[in-house]
């Protein structure tokens, strides 16, 4: 196995966007969950606020995934383990292939749905967003939500294995 240099870390930017995107991602997974139980007149302010963050998640993802092959990162850390660490690079590439796809998807719910058209309006007017069931977007939106929160805690598993198996604080690299 191969000594894990851990005084190599991640561009500022690429830190900031991190954990600028966790915080965000921790605040729309629970309120895209919760709107989902409110009628359409219940939620158009959340409607609002969910898709102005979803954008900016967005954005940032397409900023990072440019410094991703722009800047110098670290090495891969290697686990001891080729499985383990090819686990450990697809759970981490996913995650930007997934917010990409998750936002695109918002973005066509926000469309198809008659979200975007419903919170413009003069009044706002709820009775111009689709029912649920008509919005294919929006189920892809959630489904690829759901898996990214499943890749979330796999990651999240995998640097507490890796800092207890190689009593270590991998964390340093991202912070």
């Amino acid at each position: 196995m191969r000594k894990n240099d851990l005084s190599q870390k991640y561009s500022q930017a690429v830190i900031a966007i991190h954990w600028i995107s966790v915080i965000l991602i921790l605040v729309l997974f629970p309120l895209g969950k919760y709107m989902s139980g409110l009628d359409p007149e219940e939620k158009l302010w959340l409607i609002i606020i969910h898709g102005i963050l979803g954008v900016l998640i967005f954005i940032l993802t397409i900023i990072r995934s440019v410094l991703f092959f722009t800047t110098k990162r670290p090495e891969h850390l290697s686990t001891g383990s080729k499985f383990n660490d090819l686990i450990a690079i697809t759970v981490q590439r996913s995650f930007y292939v997934l917010l990409l796809i998750i936002g695109v998807s918002g973005l066509a719910s926000l469309l198809s749905g008659g979200y975007i058209k419903a919170t413009t309006a003069t009044p706002m007017l709820p009775e111009l967003i689709r029912p649920r069931s008509e919005i294919v977007p929006l189920k892809i939106h959630n489904t690829l939500s759901v898996l990214m929160m499943f890749l979330a805690a796999m990651h999240i598993a995998g640097v507490v294995r890796f800092n207890i198996k190689h009593k270590t604080n991998v964390i340093k690299r991202i912070t």
